[in-house]
């Protein structure tokens, strides 16, 4: 009698939990290339659908995203993951979430995280056997949010910030990121610049090409006025980061501000464990960050101590206490923030989205259907006192140096253009102070210097000015062309602070074994296609700058020494000698996009507009490991959203049994894009498979 009743009870449970959201009103629908397009009643029906696309496409991978948010990344993925779980509790993400979570979160979107997390979790009871590690069933809607907190303590320097600390290279800290290659493309183009009186905007994020910040392609139309097409990250996303509705788009670059403060505490000299602020001694609250990580077949208990001071998170080297503040720290919005943009109808309401400054780094690009477009340097720039140095290492022990987290600079404040008569906006991870026409630029002295504003381009930046420049009016070939370019600059190869990187040949012609080495530099034509014959000892030479760089975070005033070129030169000269017995080889024959079993040649390099990030790969091989991911062109006329095209890397599955694991592929690589079909009713004539996540 009890066992049927127990019984009955989880019967009952289990119908009720789950009735919360009906399957039944939810339809996915799947196109050629596998894009799930969503169609349901309510928004929060659409999540759970999202949901389920994702999971029965990606689950594998968005594991490392939910592993990072429970503190079991260290058990999936090792000693990297091990870093990402002890950030996670220094930071005290999970409290700081849980803490802002009824502030921060509205019921609508709380609704919607509620069906997420509900289809992941059933997803999960229906698949057992996709489960990497043990423990990763129950997903919680705050453990949704953590993801998004964890990401941006990455773009937004604080790891690295950390890493410096721990590593006792504190005299590298003026020059965090301004040496970075790696990053996104953006261009939008109002009726006045377009041949055929038509917006465009282009989007084109250089991500990691594998893991949970790797592309997914989705549409979300339901009777509450979502009706939306872009991309999310693997690792989870409700609704899209980059992509359009009906009336307007966006996308997003990395910029490379200050938002990240590091401050040095003053100790007292004989009481350990004290500290000075405002005169007084204050105590260092002690932890113990305890989480585990698999080193081969075992698995450790690790044991990490950190600390926490009136200004946050708080780490010790041999020169003593340092504290962090990050600006992501304002609200949990970040989410949210998206889903609002989604549903904005046209520039004002897409405005009031950004107000809510929940997104506390990447630059937005915007354009729509009346012609408006703008670059907006987004970010979340707390009120800092004039009196200090931001950029350095900031005392410690005063109020006067304590920000808020109460207090943020109004969105509006933060550099943007809006509707130039120029007729177009860009971004290459460049200085927002040079995003359109020459006299249409912000002014650097419009902005207060606590802001802390890169002032410095890209080469991919520098490169883009000189084809604009080439155009009265664009056409979309035009546009097409400027994003697929694989040149550098004609004359400059200097980027953002990098002061010597034009007298690299003169460096490596200088010394008597690689003359050889610079007579192919000196042939060179600068681009970077599959078929450039030099281009390979560039990129050789690059990949090893590169590895320079991640090693030591770039140096003081970012002038590379002389002996990095030279020894660039002679890897790539002995690489080149050992395996193709010549200098001069076909850029395609070495650099490769690979994705299983499949490899393909790839163009560009890590300064091109279409970009390419290398590593060691195989026997005289090397292969992309970041670069172009997701790219999408957009048009919009006087009625609306016109055409949509992109190509997503690989394909939109990570499971390799999956037909779309790889089949945009060949796409990427030959520069071409697919037409995303935007009537409801095509949609479902062409699609390949339909049905209700089940």
């Amino acid at each position: 009698m009890i066992r049927t009743f127990l019984l009955f009870a989880c019967i009952i449970t289990h119908s009720f939990i789950f009735a919360q959201i009906n399957p039944e009103n939810i339809e996915i629908v799947r196109d050629s290339f596998g894009i799930p397009h969503i169609f349901a009643k309510t928004n929060a029906e659409a999540a759970y659908g999202v949901a389920w696309a994702q999971c029965e496409d990606n689950y594998p991978v968005m594991q490392e995203a939910f592993a990072a948010a429970r503190g079991r990344a260290g058990v999936l993925l090792g000693v990297d993951g091990a870093a990402i779980d002890y950030i996670l509790q220094m930071f005290q993400i999970r409290e700081f979430v849980a803490e802002r979570y009824d502030k921060d979160v509205s019921p609508e979107y709380d609704a919607m995280l509620e069906a997420y997390v509900q289809a992941v979790n059933r997803y999960v009871e229906l698949h057992p056997e996709e489960q990497r590690i043990k423990g990763m069933d129950n997903i919680t809607k705050q453990e949704a949010l953590q993801i998004y907190l964890l990401n941006f303590l990455v773009n937004n320097h604080t790891v690295m910030d950390i890493a410096k600390v721990l590593q006792n290279q504190m005299e590298l800290y003026e020059t965090l990121g301004r040496l970075q290659g790696a990053g996104s493309n953006a261009m939008a183009y109002s009726p006045r610049k377009t041949t055929d009186g038509k917006t465009y905007l282009v989007a084109n994020p250089h991500q990691p090409i594998d893991g949970p910040a790797s592309f997914w392609e989705v549409g979300i139309t339901t009777e509450e006025g979502l009706n939306v097409y872009g991309a999310t990250f693997v690792g989870g996303g409700i609704t899209p980061f980059i992509g359009s509705n009906r009336n307007l788009g966006w996308t997003h670059t990395t910029n490379y501000d200050d938002y990240s403060d590091v401050f040095k505490l003053t100790m007292h000299p004989h009481k350990k464990g004290l500290y000075r602020f405002d005169g007084e001694w204050l105590e260092l609250e002690k932890h113990v960050a305890k989480f585990k990580v698999k080193i081969g077949p075992i698995i450790l208990p690790i044991r990490k101590k950190y600390y926490t001071s009136i200004y946050g998170p708080t780490a010790k080297n041999k020169d003593g206490f340092y504290a962090f503040r990050n600006n992501a720290f304002f609200n949990i919005r970040t989410a949210e923030q998206w889903y609002r943009m989604a549903l904005a109808e046209n520039m004002e309401e897409f405005w009031a989205a950004i107000e809510m400054q929940g997104i506390p780094t990447q630059t937005i690009t915007y354009a729509d259907k009346e012609g408006n477009i703008f670059h907006h340097n987004n970010a979340s720039i707390p009120v800092r006192n004039p009196a200090y140095e931001w950029l350095d290492i900031v005392p410690g022990d005063t109020s006067a140096t304590l920000w808020s987290y109460d207090k943020i600079m109004p969105a509006r404040s933060n550099p943007h253009v809006i509707n130039p008569q120029a007729g177009y906006v860009f971004d290459s991870n460049s200085t927002p102070l040079d995003c359109t026409a020459p006299d249409e630029n912000p002014n650097a002295k419009d902005y207060p210097a606590t802001y802390g504003l890169t002032t410095s381009n890209t080469l991919r930046s520098k490169r883009y000015k000189e084809l604009i420049e080439q155009h009265d009016k664009v056409s979309f070939e035009d546009i097409k062309a400027m994003r697929d370019d694989v040149s550098y600059h004609s004359t400059n190869l200097n980027f953002r602070n990098a002061m010597n990187l034009n007298d690299m040949p003169d460096i490596i012609g200088r010394q008597k074994d690689l003359q050889d080495v610079k007579a192919v530099m000196d042939k060179w034509d600068r681009r970077m296609n599959i078929e450039n014959e030099q281009a390979t000892i560039i990129i050789l030479i690059s990949m090893h700058i590169s590895n320079f760089l991640f090693k030591n975070f770039a140096l003081y005033d970012n002038v590379l020494p002389e002996e990095t070129y030279i020894e660039g030169a002679r890897f790539a000269k002995k690489f080149l000698l050992k395996h193709y017995g010549t200098l001069e080889v076909p850029l395609g024959e070495v650099q490769k996009i690979v994705r299983g079993d499949i490899e393909m040649p790839m163009y560009g390099s890590p300064q091109t507009l279409a970009n390419c990030h290398v590593k060691k790969y195989k026997k005289g091989k090397v292969k992309m490991k970041h670069g172009d991911t997701f790219i999408m062109y957009a048009q919009y006329g006087e009625e609306g959203l016109e055409s949509f095209k992109t190509v997503n890397l690989f394909g939109n599955s990570w499971k390799p049994e999956s037909p779309h694991y790889a089949d945009q592929m060949e796409l990427l690589v030959n520069k071409k894009v697919k037409n995303i079909e935007l009537n409801k009713e095509l949609i479902y004539k062409k699609a390949i498979k339909r049905y209700h996540p089940k």
